[in-house]
């Protein structure tokens, strides 16, 4: 129950109540409908009395709110049913769909309960120092609705009694209908074990706490999986007393798997262009272990579950939800005394999934057989997709703007949106006979691009690494280029040093190294193949902003200078950027000015176009 309380002031005069509330606790009463029933409860009171929604307000009433949140959570949830495939008088198993807190979970059951509230239902736990301290850590305490908290490592240090493996709060406030025997993360779906009465909830809390419940959750992973099953379990008796003496959580993955970890069977291995491999696993993990101890399994081992909260990696097509699903639940029913085993599919969403990629993969190799085949190789004698060398280093060469180039690992590969600085220099170009700069010119594609498409044009290409420049002159033969197109060796953080550029060019372009240096080693990770091209293209240090710093200091010194330079007035500066760098390369370059933002064909900005100023002196000056 929130009690909330204002008092009208002059702006407010001759409002209607109900606006009033909502307008005035907005987060607390946060539509029109709660707002009506809320009315309806008798919960509002203007100057202590009980008032009707269409009572006008005047300056000075004292408007209070007695909301009881949790009336208002049941009429939201309570209208919602939820499938429930096996019920008894004492025993429910429910399915929770994604999306869903336990919180609402409780409201949503479709089934009275019989749970008392009161502290009698400790009696028969155990004393909370004779419980392992992993059955009241992170993910059985907790109704696993904030994942970020599940990450926190003070979690695993908490000694809190368990009573409903879900939260003291919860027992307390939810009136009764904290009844799940065991959580599950919010964006995960799966059968929830309910405690029907208050009996069977101690029953079934030990059987949890015990290792006497046994649950399968289905999960997709990155990687292929390769473990030999060592560990499996064939009945529940053999590892029930594995755990229960543990004094912490295991972090390391041979800890995580001989105390967290009872099986894990694959179900199914799926190609995947950006994981490799996608692995569908069964994977049952000893009770009270749930999924955030998977989680942290697979994530230690290098299959990190597909997924956006704690211990996931997503995919890129993929970056919402969580591919984790408790698909089964056994045990030997404690009355009965007979096997209860309930299954349930897998979501969706998971063959969706799985069949997006593998379509996706068969696309990647198509596209692949095509390349190695304009490269003059026999695709059935060379293709292998199990390494993650870039097919154009197979084949030697790569399509860039409608031409073939020459390529090899001392050169970056052409990307498609480095395209975008191409459109941009022709459109600057207009069909005159400019002069053209390549800064870092690797293959000398982009060069090469600009010269067949401006007939009139020269240029110069600059790079520091010899191999590169090699590959860029056999490029510039091979499209009949060689007599308007000139290679030498340069420095992007010195131009203005090398007599030879001093040729006053009308157009700079440049796709400098962007990629933050300090993560190169996780980003090569999650850019495959990248580890096979050059760093010194890839990385640049100062957060991938250092090789424009240089540029930048280098083209400032170039334009202080008395006598020839490197760019005439007016010329044009072309630089790709990566997703997010805009700003403070504009910041960087702020000596000069501003023109333009290109995007690719991904709508992501991708070019910046920079205009040496007319009156360059006046601009430095000031």
């Amino acid at each position: 129950m929130k009690t909330l309380q204002a008092v009208v002031e002059a702006k407010d005069d001759g409002t209607r109540v109900w606006k009033y509330v909502l307008s005035q606790w907005k987060d607390t009463v946060k539509s029109r409908e709660q707002t009506r029933k809320s009315f309806k409860r008798g919960e509002v009171t203007v100057n202590g009395d009980v008032v009707e929604v269409t009572r006008n307000l005047v300056v000075g009433d004292l408007v209070q709110i007695n909301f009881d949140d949790l009336a208002a959570h049941e009429s939201i949830y309570a209208r919602e049913k939820l499938d429930v495939p096996y019920e008894d008088d004492d025993i429910a198993v429910v399915i929770k769909p994604a999306g869903t807190s336990i919180v609402s979970f409780g409201y949503m059951l479709p089934f009275s309960l019989q749970l008392t509230d009161s502290t009698d239902d400790t009696q028969g736990q155990p004393h909370t120092a004779d419980i392992p301290e992993t059955a009241t850590g992170d993910e059985h305490c907790h109704d696993e609705d904030d994942e970020n908290d599940e990450d926190d490592e003070n979690d695993e240090d908490e000694e809190i009694a368990v009573q409903s493996n879900i939260s003291r709060t919860l027992d307390k406030q939810g009136r009764g209908r904290c009844a799940a025997i065991h959580g599950l993360e919010k964006a995960s779906s799966g059968l929830i074990l309910v405690a029907k009465n208050s009996d069977m909830r101690l029953t079934l809390n030990r059987m949890h706490n015990e290792g006497e419940i046994r649950r399968t959750f289905r999960v997709i992973c990155h990687g292929r999986w390769a473990w030999n099953n060592t560990l499996s379990v064939d009945n529940l008796e053999s590892y029930k007393s594995s755990h229960l003496n543990e004094t912490s959580i295991p972090t390391s993955p041979s800890a995580l798997e001989t105390n967290c970890i009872a099986s894990i069977q694959v179900v199914s291995i799926t190609p995947s262009n950006e994981a490799g491999s996608l692995s569908t696993l069964d994977v049952i993990p000893h009770s009270p272990y749930m999924g955030v101890k998977i989680r942290r399994y697979l994530m230690s081992m290098q299959n990190p579950v597909v997924g956006d909260s704690g211990n996931t990696k997503p995919l890129k097509a993929n970056r919402k939800g969580l591919m984790s699903a408790l698909v089964k639940v056994e045990f030997i029913h404690p009355k009965l005394g007979t096997p209860v085993v309930i299954c349930m599919d897998e979501p969706a969403k998971f063959e969706q999934l799985r069949s997006r990629d593998q379509k996706a993969n068969l696309r990647r190799q198509a596209n692949d057989m095509e390349e190695l085949r304009k490269g003059g190789l026999d695709p059935v004698s060379t293709y292998d997709r199990t390494s993650n060398q870039p097919i154009a280093y197979m084949a030697g060469e790569k399509d860039f703007f409608g031409l073939r180039f020459k390529v090899s690992p001392a050169t970056l590969i052409p990307r498609t949106s480095t395209e975008t600085l191409v459109h941009a220099a022709i459109a600057i170009a207009e069909g005159r006979s400019v002069k053209i700069l390549d800064v870092g010119t690797g293959s000398g594609c982009l060069l090469l691009a600009l010269l067949h498409s401006i007939p009139s044009a020269t240029g110069v290409g600059v790079d520091i690494s010899q191999e590169a420049l090699e590959i860029a002159i056999s490029n510039g033969e091979l499209h009949g280029l060689e007599d308007r197109a000139h290679f030498q060796e340069g420095d992007l953080g010195c131009l203005e040093s090398r007599p030879e550029l001093l040729q006053s060019f009308d157009i700079l372009v440049c796709n400098p190294p962007y990629l933050d240096s300090s993560k190169a080693a996780k980003l090569t990770k999650v850019f495959a193949g990248t580890e096979y091209e050059p760093p010194v293209a890839l990385f640049a240090d100062q957060q991938g902003f250092g090789a424009y710093e240089l540029l930048a200091a280098s083209l400032l010194r170039d334009l202080r200078t008395s006598g020839p330079r490197v760019m005439r007035e007016g010329g044009r500066i072309i630089l790709e950027i990566g997703s997010g760098m805009g700003q403070r390369v504009r910041d960087i370059f702020n000596f000069l000015q501003f023109e333009s933002a290109l995007r690719d064909k991904h709508k992501s900005e991708r070019c910046l176009v920079f205009a040496i100023p007319e009156a360059w002196e006046d601009k430095i000056s000031n």
